[in-house]
């Protein structure tokens, strides 16, 4: 198949959406079907993928070229600004939905559009939460995660200390994080805090931990290149995701990719990020969160945990997630 995959955030950029479209699109690549990636996220200073074909910033001509020469457009998240290209052309449509498809930032018009364009093609979304808001026809596949974490021998791991990964704003709940481990120490639990990752609210973060006395407890390590967090992963006896909301969690997965076992709020989409993986307290609860880390860190409840591990890692790799969509993709170019 000719697949032209649009991912308008991509490499350089990193998140989660540019790891599953960069994902995806090589293994596809991988598996004999010929990939364009088109993207309006500039290189910069960076250089180019070599792996994939890659027009960033496309004109007009060239996205009616791409979409013309494409047995499928699929879109790594909607964007109502190329999506008249398969409508003109008849170019079978998938859209991915990373994100929930009502409040954030699109309202009124906006918002309408998009809801109906879910009915120009078939709808991908990467949880159940997500699911439930796409109006148009629907297929749910979960998300992947990067090959670095997949270390199927880190479990046998001398592990200790607890781990955050995430960016530093209220909707991750690092703050919770810092708040458990307050309680945990005045309980008598020795563990410690190490926190993954930047944003606006550090300052505020870094008071907290002050204002708790916490210094020799808690480490703030910045953005953590993905080497670097695979070893943090590898190390730590829990990562802690206190988020007050997720789609999905990928976090989730990288750790248990790499052996760690996961406490996590029970909201969104990371009920099925940790599956039987890790242990679930209510959401923007530290006294919870607090109790069931510290039920956590006893060694026979991580090893069943742990013992968990393998089939779920495995259902989310990227070779098995690559192979759901081009079973997708190719019904869709049937169909049409």
């Amino acid at each position: 198949m000719n697949i032209l995959l649009e991912s308008r955030a991509f490499y350089p950029s990193v998140g989660g959406l540019e790891m599953m479209s960069r994902g995806l699109a090589t293994a596809w690549q991988d598996g004999g079907h010929t990939v364009r990636v088109v993207t309006i996220t500039p290189l910069d200073r960076d250089a180019e993928l070599d792996a994939l074909t890659v027009e960033r910033q496309p004109t007009s001509a060239g996205m009616r070229r791409h979409v013309r020469w494409a047995d499928v457009f699929v879109q790594s998240g909607i964007s109502l600004r190329s999506l008249h290209w398969p409508v003109w052309t008849g170019t079978p449509l998938v859209i991915i939905h990373h994100n929930l498809l009502s409040g954030g930032q699109d309202t009124g018009v906006r918002a309408w559009l998009k809801r109906r364009a879910t009915h120009l093609g078939v709808n991908v979304a990467v949880s159940g939460p997500v699911a439930e808001t796409v109006p148009g026809p629907v297929v749910r596949i979960p998300n992947t995660f990067r090959p670095v974490y997949d270390q199927p021998d880190a479990a046998d791991e001398s592990r200790d200390g607890l781990l955050f990964v995430g960016r530093l704003v209220s909707v991750k709940g690092a703050d919770l994080a810092i708040e458990a481990l307050r309680r945990l120490r005045e309980r008598g639990v020795d563990t410690t805090l190490t926190i993954c990752g930047d944003g606006p609210e550090r300052g505020t973060l870094e008071r907290q931990v002050r204002d708790a006395d916490l210094q020799d407890a808690v480490t703030f390590e910045g953005w953590t290149d993905p080497d670097e967090l695979a070893d943090r992963y590898r190390r730590a006896e829990f990562l802690l995701v206190p988020s007050r909301y997720e789609t999905f969690g990928i976090v989730a997965l990288e750790a248990l990719a790499s052996g760690c076992p996961v406490v996590a709020a029970e909201t969104g989409g990371l009920l099925e990020a940790v599956g039987a993986c890790g242990l679930l307290v209510p959401p923007d609860d530290a006294e919870a969160l607090a109790d069931v880390t510290e039920r956590a860190l006893r060694s026979d409840v991580r090893n069943d945990l742990q013992s968990a591990m393998p089939a779920h890692v495995n259902r989310h790799r990227i070779n098995r997630i690559a192979t759901d969509y081009l079973h997708l993709l190719r019904r869709v170019v049937r169909v049409n």
